[in-house]
Formats: C-alpha cells, sequence, structure tokens
C-alpha cells in the first residue's frame, strides 16, 4: 500500500454534524457530493485538513455494503472495523453509488475486500483519506479482484472490467494508484484526497499510465505504459475522446473528465471497446 453503512461510530468527535444516511446528510460535510445524481457531473469539493486522530470515523459497511479484509485469511466475512475521516467516508458512499449504478448490469454490490483505510503511518492513509480496494463482488456472479492482478489477466474482459472499477475510483479520488502504476500497487487499487480536485493532467505519471492502459485496452493503441505524455499517446487520448464524444478539456475541467471516466466505466462493464 501506498502511505496507508451500516452503524458509523464516532472515535470521539467529528468534524461537522452531517449523518451519513442519505444525501441530504452529507450536505454539510461535502457540498460537492450532496445532492447530486451518482453518475452526475456535479462539482467535487475540496477535502477538509488533515484530521488528528480523535476526528476519524469508525465503519464496516459503506453505505450498506459490508467490507471485507483477506490478507490475512480467504475469503473473510468477519465483520471488520475501518476508520476514516467523516469527509472521506462521504466521498465513498458517493462512490460505491457511482459504482452501483454505472455497473447495474451486474446486480447489487455484494460485499467489498480492502486492504485498507487509515493506518497510521505517514501520507494519506495516516491522515484518514485513503482505500485500498482489493476486491469487488456483485450479486449477479461478477467479481473484479486487484488482489488477484487482474489488470494483467489474460482475459480481455477481465481488463476492462479492472479499468472501469478503476475510472470509478478516479471520478471521487484525485490520486488512483494500480497495477500499472508500479509493483507496490499490483495487488490492490489506491485511492486518495490528495490534490483534489479530480481532473487528469499530463505531468502525473499515474494519471498518464492510467490513459495509456485505458487506450490499449478498449482501442488497441499498443502504446508503452511508461507514464510519458508523448505525442502517440496524446493521439490515441484525443481519438479516445472523440469516440466517446466527450467535448470540452478534461485536463481542466472536473466535470468533463468525471463524464469521460463515467463513459470508460459503462464501456468496461459492458465488456465494450470505443
Amino acid at each position: 500500500m501506498l502511505e496507508n453503512m451500516g452503524q458509523v461510530t464516532r472515535r470521539s468527535f467529528v468534524v461537522g454534524t452531517a449523518g451519513v444516511a442519505g444525501l441530504a446528510g452529507l450536505a454539510a460535510v461535502a457540498p460537492g457530493i450532496a445532492g447530486a445524481d451518482p453518475i452526475g457531473h456535479g462539482p467535487i469539493s475540496e477535502p477538509a485538513e488533515g484530521p488528528s486522530a480523535a476526528a476519524l470515523i469508525t465503519f464496516q459497511k459503506i453505505d450498506g455494503t459490508p467490507v471485507y479484509y483477506w490478507r490475512s485469511n480467504r475469503p473473510n466475512t468477519t465483520p471488520r472495523n475501518w476508520q476514516a475521516t467523516q469527509a472521506f467516508y462521504n466521498a465513498l458512499v458517493a462512490w460505491i453509488r457511482d459504482l452501483r449504478s454505472l455497473s447495474a448490469g451486474y446486480g447489487s454490490i455484494s460485499y467489498l475486500v480492502s486492504a485498507g483505510f487509515y493506518v497510521n503511518k505517514p501520507g494519506e492513509h495516516g491522515a484518514g483519506t485513503a482505500m485500498d480496494l482489493d476486491h469487488v463482488k456483485w450479486s449477479g456472479g461478477n467479481s473484479i479482484s486487484p488482489l488477484d492482478k487482474h489488470h494483467a489477466s489474460t482475459n480481455a474482459a477481465i481488463r476492462k472490467r479492472y479499468l472501469a472499477t478503476e475510472a470509478v475510483c478516479r471520478r471521487r479520488f484525485r490520486y488512483v494508484l494500480d497495477g500499472w502504476y508500479n509493483a507496490d500497487h499490483a495487488d490492490h487499487i489506491h485511492s486518495d484526497f490528495g490534490g483534489m480536485p479530480v481532473r487528469v493532467l499530463k505531468d502525473s505519471e499515474s494519471d498518464t499510465k492510467f490513459v495509456q492502459a485505458m487506450c490499449n485496452n478498449f482501442r488497441g493503441a499498443g502504446l508503452a505504459i511508461d507514464g510519458v505524455w508523448g505525442p502517440a499517446t496524446q493521439s490515441a487520448f484525443n481519438g479516445a475522446k472523440s469516440a466517446l464524444a466527450v467535448t470540452g478539456d478534461p485536463h481542466t475541467s472536473s466535470a468533463v473528465w468525471q463524464g469521460m471516466l463515467s463513459k470508460i466505466a459503462q464501456k468496461g462493464f459492458a465488456n465494450q471497446g470505443f
């Protein structure tokens, strides 16, 4: 890991008074999330300042979906207490609602598996503003498993599903590190609040490698996944934008980038190219 609802309990105090049940309760903490369609193009709110440990909340589910831990016992379904800031949990609620909507053809989400949220270490994990995603299971039988290195699967449909899941993460979280990024992330997708708001940046190794992997797997672009945004990557990206009927600049506009990510996710979950 990089830097590493049921009922939500309070460890000590929670910044803000908004609850997590329903979008109305999100408004006070994350106004850019509350009231928006889960796959709409509303603005992304800036995260709160990094909290002290006392500002963390404890949860076992995200918006009703259980989150398990498999690193020491697979497939373990014992409830586990996770921690994050209230604002990050609210973003997780928006994220899973995006995921449910964009993957609706798979049925409901039965459970998630994570390698961690808050972890007592430097960085976004230590701030309670990061998630490491290991596995998603849908009621219709489909799953995606970064834990099993599905980014490197020989099955093209599985690779598209991996990228679709990652695209949903990128809608709500600025830094998303995947199996193409480096070996440390071969077995999970890391998502965090650092550097919000969301957009795609040419000088970001993570963003560039995602774009290169997306163009290769959906469009057969044949790019080197090297994190360098050169002329070939630009040409492939322009082709993807055109094929998806994306207008505007995803490098500067969160709404445009989120809209493009939604279209990528829909194509990936449907095992379609573009």
